[in-house]
């Protein structure tokens, strides 16, 4: 009885060794320390990298964590055509998400521009966070996603020289400051990019210029990618516009702004001042903390100069903020092209296209953060149709009528997409306790009932023998 016992047990640590040894551990995160001047290896704070190419380059195949050690300044290696004299930085072509942050975050590093480099073009996913990020320009310093994931997240405090900006920063009229744009700005590479989605997420900052697609191309052309943004922390930025400024390329995507944060600016221009008639639709959906403030923190209004035809409104009627904010851009805003319409309706009535560009939440410390949080989407691959929501009489101060009480909510199945050309994300594996996959546990728990089973056989067998 004994040995049969011992056998079992055996067999039974036997099965699940090697289903955990199957089981590959997860790498640890590929780390780069850099610091200008630096001469070290890269290992750590005390032996950092000297330039800030060099730490990009060290983790272009991987992605990883670029730790920068007190201060680093981007040098130019490719040469702007038109708007600025001399070079701007690109990043070498990675896949994988590379996140720029500080060594130490309770002493904030500088991401410095000077004007020898005022541009920063992006070459896959890039995250910014925790960082001092320095104009030095007396001009304006310009990311360029280039079709990429730009997120722009947590702790990013905007310098111009050595004063700091602030929300109020934005409503003067003489501020030079820092642009986001989704593809290119003139004078900038952009071949191949016209069909991109563009994808910026932020989370903290001030900013002069949020561009969802380009800046003043003078070449015509077509961006036939849809624009998703998400506006998941506080920040302030000047002047914003869900198309493309002063360009000779038309829109053909739509825009789709998942807004759950306190945005101030001086202006917003759903659609902007694309050159063509082409009708243009931008879709909001306010959530929690969603809001849309003046310099005095009073409700701020849309501006119209813009070649927008349709404005799709989607608010969480759970979240006080959410809906005044709506309804006030509902009551506020006026399209000029003909047939346009604002349209106005609830976030449980939306059965459109994906709209989420990933799972983050919101940042901690929002005002109304016990609101309701949102349903999660993701943006889809294809071009995605017009979501025409409703049409509903101009509401005053009462949430609108809406349709039947279908009540349908959004997709809610979620994994971050990756970066224009890598590919579909792969969904995650169902994992149980301790973030091991279901699965192995199920094949433990067989191996277990086996071994019960077979000491139950052995115990009878053993009765019967005496």
């Amino acid at each position: 009885m004994k040995k049969a016992v011992s056998l079992l047990i055996s067999a039974f640590l036997l099965v699940t060794s090697c289903v955990f040894l199957s089981f590959p551990a997860a790498a640890d995160e590929a780390v780069v320390y850099v610091k200008d001047g630096g001469t070290g290896d890269g290992s750590s704070a005390a032996s950092p990298l000297g330039t800030f190419d060099a730490a990009l380059k060290a983790l272009a195949a991987t992605g990883g964590t670029v730790k920068v050690v007190d201060a680093v300044t981007p040098v130019g290696n490719t040469e702007a055509k038109a708007e600025i004299t001399g070079y701007y930085y690109a990043e070498p072509a990675h896949e994988q998400k590379i996140t720029v942050t500080s060594a130490d975050p309770a002493n904030k590093a500088q991401l410095i521009f000077t004007s020898e480099c005022q541009w920063y073009a992006l070459s896959g996913p890039t995250v910014f966070e925790n960082l001092k990020m320095v104009n030095a320009t007396e001009a304006y310093a310009r990311i360029l996603a280039r079709g990429n994931h730009i997120t722009m997240g947590e702790g990013l405090e905007m310098y111009s020289g050595e004063a700091l900006q602030t929300a109020l920063d934005v409503f003067d009229s003489t501020m030079k400051g820092f642009t986001l744009h989704g593809i290119t700005n003139v004078g900038a590479e952009y071949d191949g990019m016209a069909a991109a989605d563009t994808k910026i997420t932020i989370k903290s900052g001030v900013y002069f210029l949020v561009q969802a697609y380009s800046r003043k191309l003078a070449e015509p052309g077509v961006h036939t990618g849809n624009c998703y943004m998400e506006f998941l922390g506080d920040f302030a930025v000047r002047q914003m516009g869900f198309a493309s400024q002063g360009n000779n390329y038309t829109c053909q995507g739509e825009t789709y702004v998942y807004w759950a944060s306190r945005v101030h600016s001086w202006r917003i221009f759903p659609g902007y001042d694309v050159l063509t008639t082409e009708p243009y639709t931008s879709n909001l959906f306010m959530e929690a903390n969603a809001d849309f403030l003046n310099e005095s923190d009073m409700p701020q209004t849309f501006v119209g100069a813009a070649k927008l035809k349709t404005l799709n409104i989607w608010y969480n009627p759970n979240s006080k903020t959410a809906t005044e904010t709506a309804e006030w851009t509902k009551a506020t805003f006026t399209i000029t092209q003909a047939d346009g319409a604002v349209n106005l309706d609830t976030l449980d009535h939306y059965t459109g296209p994906a709209y989420r560009i990933t799972s983050d939440p919101v940042v901690s410390g929002q005002p109304g953060g016990t609101e309701t949080q949102p349903p999660v989407t993701e943006p889809s691959e294809t071009k995605a149709p017009e979501t025409k929501a409703p049409e509903t009489k101009a509401p005053e101060t009462k949430a609108p009528e809406t349709k039947a009480p279908e009540t349908k909510a959004p997709e809610t199945k979620a994994t971050e997409t990756n970066a224009p050309g890598t590919g579909t994300a792969e969904a995650p594996q169902q994992t149980g306790k301790d973030g091991v996959p279901a699965y192995v546990w199920a094949i433990i728990a067989v191996a277990a009932v086996a071994v019960i089973a077979g000491i139950i056989v052995a115990a009878k067998k053993k009765g019967k023998a005496e």
